[in-house]
């Protein structure tokens, strides 16, 4: 099983105003940077409504803040990183962790 990315969808709606979530924005830019690692992990946009589904399903519903890495069958330890489990599944729910993870487990530059 690929890593999978969970983030939100641009422009959900949130008490009658439009948002789009920038910690998601910021790891899809990180995708669009090294557009060669979007082929190495499944995306998955979410709604902002909760439950978030399939995450929740996934974790439960205390972990289903996006942007969220649900690791694969070939999860390795990075230095800096903090990998959680919840049902069975290890995930990295930090930003920054999940591009240093990305980008150490993928050989492209790592985020400054």
């Amino acid at each position: 099983m690929k890593d999978t990315l969970f983030v939100l969808t641009p422009d959900f709606t949130d008490k009658g105003d439009r948002y789009f979530c920038p910690f998601s924005a910021q790891v899809i830019g990180f995708l669009t940077y090294y557009a060669q690692i979007r082929t190495t992990v499944n995306v998955v946009e979410l709604g902002f409504e909760k439950p978030r589904k399939p995450l929740s399903d996934l974790l439960g519903e205390e972990h289903q803040s996006a942007p969220m890495l649900v690791l694969g069958d070939e999860a390795v330890a990075v230095a800096g990183v903090t990998i959680a489990e919840e049902n069975g599944h290890k995930y990295i729910e930090k930003t920054i962790q999940i591009l240093r993870y990305l980008a150490t487990t993928r050989n492209v530059a790592l985020p400054h």
